[in-house]
């Protein structure tokens, strides 16, 4: 009898822990206190839109996703747990409610985005209680627009069985918001804060996680990494660098560019040793964009003039086709 009683008090607490933690939610109150009452010191979330580990900045991880909304709803079904010892396994499905900042209150309709999920964690026994340790949320279904910070999820947080086949590894891309003037402007920062001034952190803030650089230096990099690798290139090859945009066109989430690069070759490229000249460096490119960033390159680089210009010494190459009639 005292075993079943201690196992059911358990049970309870465990339940407790489930709903103080989705409450907390819709009611704010991010702090230390507000942290240590739900979490162990190596917590460790993965969500969405992010993952974060560790007690410490776990409060401020919380409040940054969910200062995205005016309100929000979290409605939790009755969470499943597995009580072993001093551990427990739990999960629950999650329908979420989230109302964006200035939307009309009712009974006039709700700007919104909603999702359906579920919740699956372990959770430790503590000499303060029960806290959890793991939390992880994957995605079902979404309605509704996600707020404009949002631009991509992380991909291994999605629940996609039944809905892709057994060869599909890759979910589809997230539709882009931008404009085609917004897109300019993207690539004009892009360019400027990454490769004109060498900013490491400009890849992070305008290329989603997954960014592929195309027909580029290393195909196999992913992210954000494999442009910070091609600013790191340019930046040690040529210096008072400016990119300049000569053409542009726009198709629903691509775009191209034609551009030229003005420089200083100052330091070793393709081989060849710093030269001091004056160059022009031009390329063909295109890009696509998901939500706000851009997602992948396809570049045609012409390093074959640039080449034969610095072996020569600076001299012109001229057209890469010689004059006259087709064929000659």
């Amino acid at each position: 009898m005292t075993s079943e009683v201690a196992r059911l008090a358990d049970l309870v607490s465990l339940r407790d822990l489930v709903g103080h933690y989705l409450a907390s939610l819709d009611e704010g109150g991010f702090d230390e206190t507000w942290a240590r009452s739900l979490f162990t010191e190596d917590i460790e979330m993965t969500f969405p839109v992010g993952s974060h580990g560790g007690l410490a900045g776990v409060a401020g991880f919380t409040e940054e996703i969910m200062a995205r909304w005016g309100r929000t709803h979290h409605h939790g079904s009755e969470s499943q747990v597995e009580v072993d010892g001093d551990t427990a396994r739990l999960s629950w499905s999650l329908i979420a409610s989230h109302v964006h900042h200035g939307s009309p209150l009712p009974p006039d309709p709700t700007q919104y985005f909603q999702l359906g999920g579920r919740f699956t964690g372990t959770a430790r026994r503590t000499p303060d209680g029960w806290r959890f340790d793991r939390l992880r949320l994957r995605i079902v279904w979404t309605t509704g627009a996600v707020p404009k910070g949002v631009t991509q999820v992380d991909r291994q947080t999605l629940d996609t069985r039944g809905n892709t086949t057994t060869s599909a590894k890759e979910n589809a891309p997230m539709p882009t918001t931008l404009t085609a003037a917004q897109q300019r402007e993207l690539i004009e920062k892009v360019f400027h804060e990454g490769l004109d001034l060498g900013d490491l952190s400009a890849a992070d803030r305008y290329l989603t996680a997954d960014f592929r650089n195309n027909g580029s230096h290393d195909d196999s990099m992913r992210g954000p990494e494999a442009f910070k690798h091609t600013i790191r290139i340019q930046q040690s090859a040529f210096s008072e660098i400016k990119y300049e945009i000569l053409d542009f066109i726009s198709d629903g989430d691509k775009a191209a560019i034609r551009w030229v690069m003005h420089g200083k070759h100052t330091g070793p490229f393709i081989g060849i040793q710093p030269t001091g000249l004056q160059v022009q460096h031009q390329a063909i490119i295109w890009f696509r964009f998901e939500g706000d960033k851009i997602a992948e390159r396809w570049g045609i680089v012409d390093n074959f003039s640039l080449q034969k210009f610095l072996q020569s010494g600076g001299k012109p190459v001229g057209p890469l086709t010689p004059a006259g009639k087709p064929g000659a």
